[in-house]
This record gives structure tokens, sequence and C-alpha cells, in this order.
């Protein structure tokens, strides 16, 4: 995380100045607190760039969606997940149609719990995807 911060601010007829302040320790919780919950709320596994997480596939519950995006229709699968250290709340990670071929692939073999590392950010998004 980040410790610094910055402010823009309109002084002296409306020209924006902007200045960086050290973040404090307690401000630091805050921020990992406030993301931490965030992605508890959510029903869907949204990972950060670099990060990683094992997750345990229902093969039973995968179903195509269909998506737009930038004006351009494609479609998705949506996998019904759980983090492994939170087995009780189920989620939802959606893939491409690569991602989602290596996934059935493991699933196929028996292997439901696998290891996702998010590389890349943006639209250059990609998964390594692996047996846990």
């Amino acid at each position: 995380m980040v410790g610094l911060c910055q402010f823009a601010n309109r002084f002296d007829g409306g020209e924006i100045k902007t200045m960086t302040v050290e973040l404090t320790e307690k401000a630091k919780d805050n921020l990992r607190r406030n993301e931490e919950s965030r992605k508890k709320d959510s029903n869907y596994v949204k990972l950060e760039p670099g990060e990683k997480t094992t997750l345990h596939f229902d093969p039973e519950k995968i179903e195509p969606v269909d998506v737009e995006f930038e004006g351009k229709k494609s479609i998705r699968y949506q996998n019904t997940v759980s983090d492994i250290n939170e087995p009780e709340k189920p989620k939802y990670f959606t893939v491409s149609e690569r991602n989602s071929a290596l996934i059935d692939t493991y699933l196929a073999e028996g292997q439901s719990i696998l290891k996702i590392h998010r590389i890349g950010a943006g639209k250059d998004i990609q998964y390594a995807i692996t047996p846990a």
C-alpha cells in the first residue's frame, strides 16, 4: 500500500495546486480495512495486479454469460468459487474462453482447488492458473 496521498485543491482564482502528505499508520490501517471490507462484501473475486489467491471451483456451477465491454459483445464464463480461507461465502470468478478451457481441463482431472495469479493491468490482464 502506498504511504503517500495527493490532494488537489483550488486556490487563487481557480488554479489547481496539489500537495502530497505522508499517511500515518492509522490512516494506512483504515485504508487496508476498507479495501478488505469491499472485497469481503463483493460477490465477485477481483484480484489486483500481481495478486495471488487459491480458489475452490464448483464444476456443477459454471455458466456462460453474455457481456459487453466497450461496445463489443462477448461470452465469458462465470465460475462459482469459494476462497479456501472463507469456504462459507461462494463468489463468482468470471474468465475468458481461454482461461475457462484451462480451468475445465483441471476440473476434468479432478483438480478443483486452483491457484490464480493475476498478471498485468487494464486491458492487458492474464491469469496464471495452476493446481494447488
